[in-house]
């Protein structure tokens, strides 16, 4: 054992040119692309880089979250890499978060495995939109989808107006503003805003229901506040829904 190891060494010495120290370049390697917080859960997205020089391809594996010790299972599909942990309040106070992981898969037909650690910054998704309307004897009903992390009042609604999309005739135009105070949980619902359009200051109906097979653009800014456990957010939001109205 000892004559073995001293020849190594002497062959090392005498022919340097037999040892060659190599770097790879162009080695695939994972990273987090995306954290997004929603109210269906935490969607951790990867992505594998530098993958076109030897083509790994990933079948799936697993992820941690350190900050929260949630394991999650990564799915490969279309090509994406993703992983779901639940929802909990601890995310809510993050504003990063560190994940390592194991993604497993082929490289030149063989299994193969990648070992990743990152830190990405946290995506809080609150999702809310208008998915749709009624309008009937100068009253309007505006259906909004919400799902949401965190709870929120709808404060106002201000200068709303509904007019043609083609003929940019109006229904009604508003410049005044509805006091709407209607507060939506947290999670996945449907909110619906009933406000009156008579006419008066700086209110004008020019018809209090809608011509069939119209197409019509219902124009709201409305005053939200976010509340989230740190302190509340109000922001101003924009909601614009074109819609053709198919009625009896």
């Amino acid at each position: 054992m000892v004559i073995s190891l001293l020849l190594i060494v002497w062959t090392a010495q005498l022919v340097p040119t037999l040892i060659r120290f190599v770097t790879l370049t162009g080695v695939p390697y994972v990273q987090v692309a995306s954290i997004n917080v929603t109210a269906n859960g935490v969607f951790i997205s990867l992505t594998v880089v530098n993958n076109d020089s030897l083509g790994f391809k990933p079948t799936g594996g697993w992820v941690e979250v350190m900050d929260t010790g949630q394991f999650g299972v990564v799915n490969e599909t279309s090509r994406s890499l993703t992983a779901v942990v639940p929802l909990t309040s601890r995310w809510l106070s993050l504003g990063s978060v560190g994940v390592r992981g194991l993604i497993n898969g082929y490289l030149s037909g063989n299994p193969a495995y990648i070992a990743f650690f990152d830190v990405i910054p946290v995506h809080v998704v609150n999702y809310i939109d208008v998915s749709g309307i009624s309008y009937n004897d100068c009253v309007i009903t505006v259906t909004l989808n919400a799902s949401l992390v965190v709870p929120i009042v709808i404060n106002t609604v201000s200068n709303m107006s509904l007019f043609t999309k083609y003929t940019a005739q109006y229904v009604f135009n508003t410049l005044t503003t509805y006091s709407i105070n209607i507060k939506v949980p947290s999670g996945n619902h449907l909110v619906n805003l009933t406000i009156p359009i008579k006419s008066g200051p700086n209110v004008y109906a020019f018809s209090c229901s809608l011509s069939n097979n119209t197409t019509y653009v219902l124009y709201m800014p409305t005053i939200i506040t976010y509340e989230f456990p740190n302190g509340n957010e109000t922001t101003s939001r924009l909601f614009i829904y074109v819609f053709t109205y198919r009625g009896g």
